[in-house]
């Protein structure tokens, strides 16, 4: 019998567009998560600086995981199963929560942390879960193989022996839009900052409150812009394609 991944049968187009309406239903889901996170951080925003300084070494090491993370992936193309593929099936959703857990401790709040958890880990396990099926049907045995020796969040010690060879690569980094995650961190990062210093603490404005008044306008334009670019491009390559 013909393997359907392989065959032209119009049989496989049922699921596969299946798999891609949840994908695509996941990933608003994110979204949406992602924005109620950061309205919570809003209206419940108490921040300390010892918070600051806890939270921001964690901060950046999940984004440092992130940049690791996009320099081995080539979505669609190839299954990526080395660099930090090798330990841990979702080391950008690992980024993602390390990035969250220390927003979380940054401004310590009993509500923030419970809308983190309940949110992460529901959206992400169904995120994951439908990620599974779309690489399963993909690539096949490989995946299998891949699937039964990586875990999915908590990283191996020893690499997967029989993980790719494929060397880390900046320009992916790029092309997966990282900088906008960067630029969105570090305008969330200086508002929380400036939240704590002249809305909470009451310090009067000087010449240093104004820089970082501009400093943060100006990453927040440079995200949206770089949303929108990328948005365009998007667009630009469907059109290319159809």
């Amino acid at each position: 019998m013909m393997d359907p991944r392989h065959s032209g049968s119009h049989e496989t187009q049922p699921f596969e567009v299946g798999l891609k309406f949840s994908f695509h239903r996941f990933r608003k889901l994110r979204m949406y998560f992602a924005w109620l996170f950061v309205i919570t951080l809003a209206v419940f925003a108490k921040s300390t600086t010892q918070g600051f300084w806890t939270g921001a070494p964690i901060i950046l090491a999940g984004e440092a995981i992130r940049i690791w993370s996009h320099g081995y992936l080539r979505k669609a193309r190839q299954l990526a199963t080395n660099g930090p593929y090798a330990y841990v099936r979702n080391p950008l959703y690992l980024g993602n929560f390390l990035i969250g857990f220390g927003f979380c401790l940054i401004i310590w709040h009993p509500i923030i942390g419970v809308v983190f958890a309940i949110g992460f880990f529901s959206v992400y396990w169904l995120t994951v879960k439908g990620e599974e099926q779309r690489l399963a049907f993909k690539f096949g045995e490989a995946y299998a193989d891949y699937l039964r020796n990586v875990p999915r969040f908590l990283p191996r010690l020893n690499p997967y022996k029989q993980s790719a060879k494929t060397p880390f690569a900046f320009h992916r980094v790029w092309g997966h839009g990282e900088h906008i995650t960067i630029l969105a961190i570090l305008s969330l990062f200086l508002a929380l900052y400036l939240r704590q210093e002249f809305y909470q603490n009451h310090k009067p404005l000087t010449a240093t409150s104004f820089v970082l008044l501009g400093l943060n306008a100006g990453v927040v334009i440079l995200s949206v812009v770089a949303l929108a670019a990328r948005g365009f491009r998007s667009k630009r390559r469907l059109r290319l394609k159809g």
